[in-house]
């Protein structure tokens, strides 16, 4: 019940981080699925282990990402991380 409730409260929502910008407008460093997890506690008051958090790969330039949370056995939640410059 604890997992449905957290994919319903996740869902289609819009998860924002600001991050430092390096050379050339990319990002110093990258997003990383444990920082996706503390803005998802942050922003929406859902606990997320981070390596329930899957990404498409490194996020390594400003824009908006798909992002899948695996909560439970069947039960996930697609959102998306949208990552604007500090």
């Amino acid at each position: 019940d604890e997992a449905k409730r957290a994919a319903e409260t996740l869902e289609g929502k819009i998860v924002r981080i600001t991050a430092k910008a390096g050379a050339g407008g990319k990002l110093f460093g990258s997003v990383t699925a444990k920082e996706v997890a503390q803005e998802i506690k942050k922003q929406f008051g859902v606990e997320i282990d981070k390596r329930k958090v899957s990404l498409s790969g490194d996020i390594k330039a400003f824009g908006t990402y798909q992002a899948e949370i695996k909560l439970y056995a069947g039960i996930s939640a697609k959102l998306s991380v949208s990552i604007s410059e500090a």
